[in-house]
C-alpha cells in the first residue's frame, strides 16, 4: 500500500472516529434538556444552566462533525452542472474547489487559535445567564475542529488530484 493510500486509510479512521465519538455528546445535550423539563414542569425549578450547556455542546457537535461530514461526502453540493461533467472535469473542480478551501481554512485556524489562546488567557467565562460557565475550553474546540477538517480536506484533494491524473480509485475512493 502506498504512503498516501495508508494516509488516506489513515485520515478517514481519524474522522469516521472523532465522528462517532463526538456523536456521543447529542446524548449529554438531550440528559441536560430532560433534566430542565423535568424540573421546570415537575419540580416547578429551572434550572440556569441547562439551556446554555446545550447550547455550548451543540456549537461543539456542529464544528467538530465538520470532518466526519466531508469524510462521508455529506456537505451540500450544488450538481446541476457538475453532475453534467465527465469525471476527470469533476475531479479538477474537485481540486480547484479543495485547495481554495485548504487556503480559507488555514486562514480561519489561525484567527481561530488566537481566539482560543486569548479567552484561554483571560479564563473566560459567559455572561450570557446567572450560571457564568467557563467558555474557554469549548473555544478551544474550534482550531481543532478546523485542523480536523483541514486534513480531510487535505485527504479529499489528493483524492481528487488522483482522480484528475487518472490513477486507479483503488486505496483512493473514500470507504463506506
Amino acid at each position: 500500500m502506498s504512503i498516501l493510500a495508508r494516509y488516506l486509510v489513515a485520515q478517514d479512521g481519524l474522522s469516521d472516529f472523532v465522528g462517532r465519538a463526538v456523536s456521543w455528546l447529542t446524548l449529554i445535550m438531550i440528559g441536560a434538556l430532560v433534566w430542565e423539563i423535568a424540573a421546570r414542569y415537575f419540580l416547578s425549578a429551572p434550572t440556569i444552566w441547562a439551556h446554555e450547556l446545550s447550547t455550548m455542546l451543540y456549537g461543539a457537535f456542529c464544528i467538530l462533525a465538520g470532518s466526519y461530514t466531508l469524510r462521508h461526502q455529506g456537505h451540500v453540493r450544488s450538481e446541476v452542472i457538475y453532475g453534467l461533467m465527465p469525471p476527470r472535469m469533476q475531479a479538477l473542480c474537485d481540486v480547484i474547489v479543495f485547495a481554495i478551501t485548504l487556503v480559507v481554512l488555514w486562514v480561519f485556524f489561525q484567527m481561530a487559535v488566537d481566539f482560543a489562546a486569548t479567552s484561554w488567557a483571560a479564563k473566560e467565562f459567559s455572561a450570557r445567564s446567572t450560571w457564568q460557565p467557563p467558555i474557554y475550553p469549548f473555544k478551544a474546540v474550534m482550531p481543532l475542529a478546523v485542523g480536523l477538517l483541514m486534513l480531510q480536506v487535505l485527504a479529499e484533494l489528493i483524492r481528487a488530484a488522483m482522480r484528475m491524473f487518472g490513477a486507479s480509485d483503488e486505496g483512493l475512493a473514500p470507504r463506506a
